[in-house]
């Protein structure tokens, strides 16, 4: 039996679990522990079968049982950590698995505990305070790299160490709570641990290991907390039903829900796990729109721009006014403000740049990708040498809210790359950014305080965001960023965010993400809950209108009417939604408001038209768009040409419809315009002039488009007097023509 069948069947047997298929689960689970024959396995599956079958027996003779919820979600409890670990046993074997092929390395070592490399790292940091005291010169430099040499390889153990840790014991998980709440040792070890366990769950549920992710949620240190609170959140998301079989893990998280301070990292979390899902659109808009663009509008500024005036003698800081002219006649401008927007919001404008920079060897180690950006890195010394001038590029980066961890590190990477002179021409103008760059920083702290906050947690997310996207073997790991984003439909997750604000915050960032249907769902729960504003219900019906649900749009537009009335944007969108359930009379009321609140709005009188001509009530649409013509001018009032030939022709006024025909096909004609022509003339007996249209209608589009148009038009044709033995035969000499 392959690693995909073994997977394939831990997945089954934990879908039968969450839906209570307790007999079932345990016969999947009989038939897989044959393979182990481990009696200890076999003892303890029976076990849960005959606790199980006596709770049935309580259950259906009407015996009082009032432990009967806990026996059962015990049974559960237990026959989930049975399917991990029976299917971890198996796989352990001989999977080439990542996390497998870690564990059987792994296992070749002495068995360090948690509480060794506490030790080890604790050590590591006195020797360097020690070498810190020595006199700058070649001699602290070698022992600093000595011991950062150490200190990487000490903090990479670990990290593989806890990657691959089965279940732990009480003892251990003291372990685990004392190693984050050290105050002797540094925030980078304590992070690459947190990243560390919440790989261990992934792949595997430990509620031990929870527990200790739940205390690290109060750290003292920013960059731990918010680290424990975004991987807490995801674990959440997907734990969520399990979770209610550790009463302890419930009882410490509501305990948490009562910290403000937790409850607004959550918020914000939750709202930067929702912005990451447009990563690829964003970095998509950046390499086929933004930077195209640029590149176009350098080399038109080259070409059209008088440079020797330019650089010529003069004030050197003047300005040439020709610049701002000329970008904002491009349009990079309303491109680039729209970029910069996206960096100050915090979204992630970096990661199509970087992608490629993943290839460093310091990238080949799993829990690099996972390590704050720290100068004491012994790779990146050469940068900060005797705090060379150097230094300052280094600072630059290192006060980048914008730049993750992760991409920090292919930054300097790339750097080192270079020769060191043209890192000095480099130092000097991003020293310069730098101070820019932490003065706004220091602006924006004085708005909102936690920004520090914000900032750590969506360097974070960004960081994960490469690790489970970009690492070569990242489709052996559980990506994270495939989950659904019903953070409400998690019941541990709810408590943390189900206030008004938060919940309206929230579907706002939906909303404004484009993830509709989330922001849907959440609106519906909202309107159950208090009432709403004009606005929320107008996005509700927004919603349901991009959804297909017409009448709950409906809905929703006219309660927003009531609380706000007369705004044209909603009265419109009613008028639409009624034209679109086919209640023209309603919805014509409607585009008559529009026409009132929007004398200029000529769109709400061509749909006037178009509903008269739904109602087949000619005279009155032909007189609507004839009303559009007249207003709209030379460019507008083109747009009634078309339904004015199309209702001319169909009242039989052959004329009409060939003057306003000749008008459209001397712009520019579509398959439909030349179609409409042919049948003007089929319907004049003018078989010779409307077979060169309809070559002209198949020249645009296909035959077979042709003939599906031609086919839909036929009762129109037949009403208006063709002769219904005709239409097989102009679809043959067609034919023949185009042979």
């Amino acid at each position: 039996m392959d690693s995909a069948n073994i997977s394939s069947q831990r997945k089954n047997i934990q879908q039968l679990l969450a839906q209570k298929q307790i007999k079932d689960a345990i016969e999947a689970l009989n038939k897989l522990s044959v393979r182990l024959q481990d009696w200890q396995v076999s003892e303890k599956l029976g076990d849960v079968e005959m606790t199980y079958k006596y709770m049935l027996r309580y259950c259906f003779e009407g015996s009082e049982d009032p432990q009967r919820e806990n026996v059962y979600n015990g049974i559960l409890r237990t026959l989930y950590e049975l399917t991990d670990d029976i299917t971890d046993e198996i796989l352990l074997i001989d999977s080439t698995n990542f996390f497998y092929e870690r564990s059987r390395i792994n296992a070749l070592h002495n068995n360090i505990q948690i509480s060794d490399y506490r030790k080890q790292i604790v050590a590591l940091s006195e020797s360097q305070a020690l070498v810190d005291l020595l006199e700058n010169g070649s001699e602290k430099q070698d022992k600093t790299r000595s011991l950062a040499i150490k200190r990487e390889r000490t903090g990479s153990d670990m990290f593989n160490s806890v990657f691959v840790s089965p279940r732990i014991s009480q003892t251990e998980a003291e372990q685990y709570e004392a190693f984050v709440a050290g105050v002797e040792l540094p925030a980078r070890e304590k992070c690459l641990f947190l990243s560390a366990l919440l790989m261990n769950l992934l792949h595997r549920f430990d509620s031990k290991k929870m527990q200790v992710m739940m205390s690290a949620c109060t750290s003292d240190a920013i960059v731990v907390r918010q680290r424990a609170i975004v991987n807490l959140i995801i674990l959440l998301q997907i734990y969520d039903s399990r979770l209610a079989f550790y009463p302890e893990c419930v009882q410490q998280l509501e305990s948490l829900s009562e910290n403000d301070l937790f409850r607004k990292s959550v918020l914000t979390i939750v709202k930067q796990l929702i912005r990451a899902r447009e990563t690829e659109t964003i970095s998509k808009k950046l390499t086929e729109e933004i930077l195209p663009e640029m590149m176009r509008f350098s080399s038109r500024a080259k070409r059209k721009l008088n440079m020797d005036d330019i650089m010529g003698d003069g004030d050197l800081s003047e300005k040439n006014p020709e610049w701002k002219k000329e970008l904002e006649e491009s349009g990079l401008a309303n491109k680039l403000q729209e970029y910069s927007n996206l960096q100050m919001e915090g979204a992630d404008v970096f990661h199509s740049t970087f992608a490629s920079l993943k290839s460093f060897p310091f990238f080949t180690e799993v829990s690099n990708w996972f390590l704050p950006f720290d100068p004491q890195y012994s790779e990146l010394q050469p940068l900060i040498a005797d705090g060379g001038k150097d230094s300052l590029l280094y600072s630059a980066v290192l006060g980048s809210g914008h730049m993750c961890n992760s991409d920090k590190y292919s930054f300097c990477f790339s750097i080192l790359q270079i020769p060191a002179s043209q890192r000095e021409m480099m130092m000097q103008q991003f020293g310069a950014e730098s101070e820019e760059v932490k003065k706004l920083q220091k602006e924006a702290m004085a708005v909102n305080p936690l920004l520090d906050e914000t900032i750590v947690s969506n360097q974070y997310i960004q960081d994960l965001y490469r690790f489970f996207k970009l690492h070569p073997s990242k489709r052996e790991f559980y990506d994270i960023f495939s989950l659904k984003l019903d953070f409400y439909d998690k019941q541990t997750i709810i408590p943390l965010i189900s206030d008004f604000d938060s919940m309206i915050q929230v579907a706002a960032y939906y909303f404004d993400k484009n993830f509709i249907p989330e922001a849907l769902n959440l609106y519906l729960k909202l309107s159950e809950l208090n009432e709403l504003s004009s606005d929320v219900w107008q996005k509700i019906g927004y919603c349901q209108q991009l959804q297909g649900n017409t009448e709950g749009a409906l809905d929703a537009y006219i309660r927003a009417d009531l609380l706000l009335p007369d705004n044209s944007w909603t009265v419109k969108r009613i008028a639409q939604s009624y034209r679109q359930l086919k209640n023209y009379e309603q919805a014509i009321e409607y585009y008559t408001k529009v026409m009132r609140l929007r004398p200029d709005d000529l769109s709400a009188e061509l749909n006037i038209g178009h509903c008269y001509l739904e109602m087949k009530d000619y005279e009155k649409a032909l007189n609507s768009y004839f009303k559009v013509e007249m207003l709209g001018g030379d460019n507008k009032g083109a747009k009634a040409w078309r339904p004015i030939a199309w209702v001319a022709f169909l009242m039989r006024r052959f004329d009409l419809a060939r003057r306003y025909t000749s008008l459209i096909l001397a712009d520019k004609p579509t398959i439909h315009d030349y179609l409409n022509a042919g049948h003007i003339e089929l319907c004049q007996n003018d078989l010779k002039q409307a077979m060169v249209f309809y070559q002209n209608a198949i020249y645009k589009e296909s035959m077979k488009e042709f003939i599906s148009l031609f086919k839909e038009d036929e009762s129109e044709l037949i009403t208006t007097g063709v002769d219904k033995n005709l239409l097989p035969l102009v679809i043959d000499q067609l034919k023949y023509l185009s042979d």
